[in-house]
């Protein structure tokens, strides 16, 4: 009855590690002793073949009056073998892959460093471009006021140039005038002189009083003359100024730092 007893619990953990092996799921790890040490040799046969190294234990055909059997322990000692070797297969490709983890973390750490850089580079590039359209603005908004100034000096130099024109004109008019006047009373004293004495005086009255308007007429011409390049002085300096002003405004806009 005992016999059929063992059995029947031989029987249930057999079925456990069957249905252990068809969900291939371990069996749960218990210390080795000797009353045990089947059930534990059941087990590890399990977690081997779980690992792909061939250990088959049959605790009816390996164990003889509670003694492994020597073939039973030959395979056991190939399969501690076959795992160790695994194990060291293991642990070298472990380390060496700990070390290629080093050099990806170290080669990480250096891409991240340039992306960073990279990252700055261009928020700066943006932002500098940024700046450079805010300063072509800034210049296309100064061209337009100077093109509008441009066009204002042109219509005061025009008019300018017109009123000096006219009045260049008006006094080669006058000009030409007083010297008409002048030859006609010339003449017209010439031509009496020799008739009668007594208007000797009143030439000479005369005279004098053409001379006075010549050196008026002189004086106004001299006057009208400094007039003209007093105004040929100011289109001059008002070129100038514009030209300047143009000059000085694009070198200050293109200074500017972003």
């Amino acid at each position: 009855m005992e016999f059929l007893h063992d059995f029947e619990n031989l029987d249930e953990e057999v079925k456990e590690l069957l249905q252990n092996y068809k969900h291939k799921k371990a069996t749960v790890y218990e210390p080795c002793t000797l009353k045990n040490y089947k059930e534990c040799l059941i087990g590890l046969s399990e977690e081997l073949g779980l690992l792909n190294v061939s250990y088959i234990f049959n605790p009816y055909l390996d164990v003889e009056h509670d003694t492994l059997q020597p073939e039973s322990l030959v395979r056991l000692i190939n399969a501690a073998w076959t795992l160790l070797h695994h194990y060291k297969n293991v642990a070298a490709k472990a380390e060496s892959l700990a070390e290629q983890n080093h050099q990806l973390e170290h080669s990480n750490k250096q891409l991240n460093g340039c992306v960073n850089r990279l990252k700055e580079k261009l928020c700066s590039e943006e932002n500098e471009s940024r700046a450079c359209v805010a300063s072509a603005q800034r210049i296309s908004d100064r061209s337009d006021d100077l093109l509008q100034t441009l066009a204002e000096t042109r219509k005061q130099l025009t008019k300018v140039t017109k009123q000096k024109e006219t009045l260049e004109k008006a006094l080669r008019n006058e000009i030409s005038k007083l010297k008409r006047e002048n030859d006609k009373l010339t003449d017209k004293l010439r031509n009496k002189s020799d008739t009668k004495a007594s208007c000797t005086d009143v030439c000479d009255s005369t005279l004098i009083q053409l001379r006075e308007r010549d050196r008026k007429n002189r004086a106004v011409i001299a006057q009208l003359q400094s007039n003209n390049q007093e105004l040929l002085r100011e289109v001059l300096a008002l070129k100038e100024e514009i030209i300047l002003t143009g000059v000085k405004g694009f070198k200050l806009e293109s200074g500017k730092k972003p």
